[in-house]
């Protein structure tokens, strides 16, 4: 009944929507430094694609590292 996609997709967008606008933006940073791309950010969050790329530097590269992305903002 309360399937991972269900329940999780729910609280996770919920959570999202609760930070404050510059951790959503570290947040889509780190999707997108791990391979993520913006309409896939864009759909799982509901946003637009070219919201998702106005918030991320998508020409700094990927480097999936978290905590490298917290010392730059």
């Amino acid at each position: 009944m309360f399937g991972f996609n269900g329940i999780h997709k729910e609280v996770t967008i919920s959570m999202f929507q609760a930070m404050p606008r510059r951790d959503q933006d570290i947040v889509m940073q780190d999707l997108y430094d791990k391979g993520y791309n913006g309409k896939e950010i864009a759909k799982f969050f509901q946003l637009s694609e070219a919201s998702v790329y106005n918030r991320i530097n998508a020409h700094r590269g990927r480097t999936g590292n978290l905590t490298g992305n917290l010392s730059e903002k």
